[in-house]
């Protein structure tokens, strides 16, 4: 349970970028390319919520500027495959001031209703961070395979950026697999070159995925969550300990998060009796600042890698492409979702000798 970034997945990308070429821009207010064509496979709805921030950029162009994204996603996201998307709802709704993604996610999720053919949205104007060893800002964050998304589009981020966003966190409900590291590329693309390509690997996945799957898939972050949080009452006895728990356990337990910090010392003050329990448990979802330290190093080297023979395969230098992928194996035992984009690639690679 220590790893969360296994199936936390995050889009580390900078809040300033510019779209790639292959961006759309100046739709219609309706843009006609928001109807289906026949030959889509099937209509995947966004219900898309959006906060006061996010209104006040955009003032009475809102729609406009999510009908937009939706269109442009739609665009790219042929190039994949054949699912449709379109808005199935927009609506307002007043956040608060977290800046940590995790928990802001987990909320999010856990007020929505799972339907088929339904992703959630959520758009905020508002920064959000991340906590792998330090605090990061971010553009975006899934839960991969699951049905919703979270997006931070602050000032300076319009249409095309949104798509982008919106195309990325959307891959991940796809199955698609960030390997988060400090600095330089990322999958997707890097952080001073955005792009709608999709690298090896993460092609290979999206194109078998089924989509989004059941909250209540064995493994997923759904699941996760709710295993969690029934421990959290398990140790709770006391009904009035549970809400401030439940609510911490949904942050992001990072010693680098200030809002956990401060929450966990404020619950452990007042749980009396029931304070070491309390923190028993929440040790066993705190990673140490040694692990942290090792996770990065391992993470830097697996990215290293994953790069090298992602630039291989594109250069058909499938001797390099499958040595660099043999070193992530050795690198990346303990971790599943590793091993399937490795997997991924390398398939890529035997298809193409």
């Amino acid at each position: 349970m220590r790893n969360a970034w296994v199936w936390l997945l995050v889009a580390i990308v900078t809040l300033g970028g510019t779209a790639g070429p292959a961006a759309r821009a100046n739709f219609p207010a309706v843009p006609p390319a928001l109807r289906p064509p026949a030959a889509a496979d099937r209509v995947i709805r966004l219900n898309v919520e959006y906060d006061q921030l996010f209104a006040k950029l955009h003032g009475d162009r809102v729609e406009v500027v999510v009908l937009e994204a939706i269109a442009i996603h739609n665009t790219e996201w042929r190039q994949y495959r054949r699912e449709w998307f379109e808005l199935g709802g927009l609506t307002f709704r007043a956040s608060g001031g977290e800046r940590d993604a995790a928990y802001v996610l987990a909320n999010f999720l856990h007020r929505t209703v799972a339907a088929p053919d339904t992703i959630h949205v959520l758009v905020t104007g508002r920064p959000l961070e991340v906590y792998g060893g330090g605090r990061t800002p971010i553009g975006g964050l899934a839960f991969r395979g699951s049905d919703a998304i979270l997006v931070s589009a602050g000032s300076g981020i319009g249409s095309e950026m949104l798509a982008y966003y919106l195309f990325h966190e959307i891959g991940h409900t796809f199955d698609a697999y960030d390997i988060p590291f400090g600095g330089g590329d990322t999958t997707f693309g890097s952080k001073s070159r955005i792009t709608f390509e999709i690298d090896a690997g993460n092609e290979e996945l999206i194109a078998g995925s089924r989509g989004p799957r059941p909250r209540d898939a064995r493994h997923r972050a759904p699941m996760v969550l709710r295993e969690k949080l029934a421990r959290g009452r398990a140790v709770a006895r006391e009904t009035k300990l549970y809400a401030p728990l439940h609510d911490l356990l949904l942050h992001d337990p990072s010693p680098s998060n200030p809002a956990y910090v401060a929450k966990k010392r404020k619950l452990l003050a007042s749980a009396g009796e029931q304070a070491p329990e309390i923190a028993a448990l929440l040790a066993g979802y705190e990673p140490t600042r040694e692990q942290l330290a090792d996770d990065r190093e391992v993470r830097e080297q697996i990215a290293g890698h994953y790069w090298r023979a992602n630039d291989a395969i594109r250069r058909r230098d499938y001797d390099t492409a499958g040595a660099e992928l043999q070193a992530i194996r050795a690198l990346a035992e303990s971790s599943p979702d590793v091993r399937m984009l490795v997997g991924a690639a390398a398939k890529k690679v035997r298809k193409r000798r």
